[in-house]
């Protein structure tokens, strides 16, 4: 399992494979997204930001 974590560094999520897991700060669940392969993870500074983005991860290829 590893820590993803945010520029500032805290930690956003966990990332174990293709499945990415969150916990709610408030209710302290956990939230397990599965997917068929991650992309890539990348920082923006808004959610419809498109031209300021910052691409940290490529996970194209890696299993």
């Amino acid at each position: 399992m590893e820590n993803f974590r945010c520029q500032c560094k805290k930690i956003v999520c966990q990332l174990e494979g293709d499945t990415v897991i969150i916990k709610c700060r408030h209710c302290k669940r956990y939230i397990y997204i599965h997917t068929k392969g991650l992309v890539n993870i990348e920082y923006r500074l808004g959610p419809e930001e498109e031209g300021e983005r910052q691409v940290v991860a490529d996970l194209r290829g890696q299993r």
